[in-house]
């Protein structure tokens, strides 16, 4: 099997061989993919991590020699990847290794908040990452401040501690441990929501065991209860509660 690389900062994945596909996530720089099928225009790919497959614009991305440990992210306050050529600015969550990253002919040298993820400052870190995506827009298939999902989002919080979650929703609530009771309910615990079908197709963080942030429009904090989520500037309930499941 023959690896490669984004080796741009985030570019869409597509469901089909064009750019009027829809977008089903995106793929971040040094994230590793093999290539499923070569195109004209683009590539049909499998990402690594999350099995996810799709279609990627050609030229987008560079072969890996070796896969690179990903235990590291650049943190909130961002990074760069230089190269004698290139210099990429790198978002938070992005994986890289500690140092430095060849992808193609590329030697990218990795600079600034670079982090380990853990869970031993979750206490600190969990209140900066609400305030750093609170309002962002809700994006389909998105996994940035500039623009995220709902399961992106919960995503993103995790992979910050080090917990590597799968891509939508139902997948991630295929994991984790019941919390049976909403008193019981802590921070970071993740809460879904089903469709009229029964179908899971929403997730939130729990902030407390009333409180969640979520995608939904943008990025915002809401109350919640047994019965689901309540919209105050709507003043009903929006979501759906199905189940709430425990991680760490």
């Amino acid at each position: 099997m023959v690896l490669s690389a984004c080796n741009l900062n985030i570019l869409p994945l597509r469901a089909e061989a064009s750019h009027r596909s829809e977008m089903v996530t995106q793929v971040l720089f040094g994230e590793a993919f093999e290539i499923l099928e070569e195109g004209v225009d683009f590539d049909r790919i499998r990402l690594l991590d999350t099995s996810y497959e799709g279609w990627i614009q050609r030229h987008q991305s560079g072969q890996l020699a070796t896969l690179p440990p990903t235990k590291h992210i650049i943190g909130l306050a961002g990074g760069k990847a230089h190269s004698t050529t290139h210099t990429v600015q790198l978002l938070h969550g992005t994986p890289v290794p500690s140092n430095s990253l060849q992808i193609g002919s590329e030697l990218y040298t990795i600079e600034g908040a670079v982090r380990e993820g853990t869970l031993d400052d979750f206490d600190v870190e969990f209140p900066k990452l609400i305030q750093h995506y609170n309002n962002s827009p809700y994006l389909w298939g998105g996994r940035s401040p500039y623009g995220i999902d709902c399961s992106g989002f919960s995503q993103v919080v995790y992979r910050h501690f080090g917990i590597a979650l799968r891509r939508d929703a139902w997948q991630q609530a295929e994991s984790g441990d019941t919390v049976n009771f909403l008193p019981e309910i802590k921070a970071g615990d993740l809460a879904f929501f089903d469709n009229e079908a029964g179908r899971i197709t929403h997730v939130g963080v729990m902030i407390d065991n009333e409180t969640i942030i979520h995608a939904a429009g943008r990025v915002r904090i809401d109350k919640m209860d047994t019965e689901g989520i309540f919209n105050d500037q709507q003043n009903k309930y929006t979501h759906k509660l199905r189940i709430v499941k425990r991680y760490f």
